[in-house]
């Protein structure tokens, strides 16, 4: 075996070893479902068989062919980056890749609602589009946080306002599913930007009633999609 490819198989075993001490810590997330779309496959010799084609179309790309790895192909304190080796219902198998949170429990997205009835809005900045959107707190969980442990906490940083309780809403189920909560707090305004707000991005705090938001809500101003999901069930069950 050459340099190269002992390297390589150093490489992919590596990132099997982690996919498989996950899979044992969250079998949840590697379910086969019976009649799913798209079958998980843990056969080792179809998982390099997979590798090694993807590897080839990136080779002739011109790319680095671990992008093509199967297992875990990233990692770090917020995001598992996983590439699966999927059977569609052809029967062809390749790649397939999604991102997990870290921790095992979901993060949380809080609507806060003041005494007077209006709802909190954070103008807040996010890397990944680059661009500053109107939205409400929210967090990632921390190890052995519960739901409303989580948004209590955001609240607390974001916000600057302590939460005696939250009410859960539901889950937004997308590629990073979290809880929806809404917090009653006893106030009728805000002072200022707490650090934990400034160290987040948010340079905003904005107060606006229902029927604001709702028009905010129309005309695109408003489009981050917890916030929107938070907004939809309070408002279906009549909570708003």
């Amino acid at each position: 075996m050459s340099t190269d490819d002992a390297i390589r198989a150093a490489r992919r075993a590596q990132r099997l070893a982690r996919y498989d001490e996950l899979r044992a810590e969250r079998p949840a997330l590697f379910a086969n479902p019976e009649g799913a779309a798209y079958e998980i496959v843990f056969d080792s010799q179809v998982q390099e068989e997979v590798a090694n084609r993807s590897a080839a179309k990136l080779r002739e790309l011109g790319r680095p062919e671990e992008y093509g790895d199967m297992g875990v192909i990233y990692e770090d304190a917020f995001f598992i980056a996983l590439r699966d080796t999927v059977r569609f219902r052809d029967g062809y198998t390749g790649p397939y890749i999604r991102w997990v949170a870290q921790a095992p429990t979901e993060g949380a997205v809080v609507l806060p609602i003041f005494g007077d009835g209006r709802i909190l809005l954070t103008r807040q900045f996010r890397h990944h589009i680059r661009d500053w959107q109107w939205e409400t707190p929210r967090g990632f969980a921390e190890p052995g946080d519960k739901g409303p442990e989580t948004a209590i906490r955001e609240l607390r940083e974001e916000i600057g306002i302590t939460a005696e309780k939250v009410e859960f809403l539901g889950r937004l189920v997308d590629d990073n599913p979290c809880e929806l909560w809404l917090a009653r707090l006893d106030i009728d305004s805000y002072a200022v930007l707490p650090d934990g707000a400034t160290i987040e991005g948010i340079d905003e705090f904005r107060l606006v009633t229902v029927d604001e938001l709702r028009d905010l809500i129309a005309s695109g101003k408003v489009g981050d999609g917890g916030l929107l999901a938070a907004y939809a069930i309070a408002t279906a069950r009549g909570l708003l």
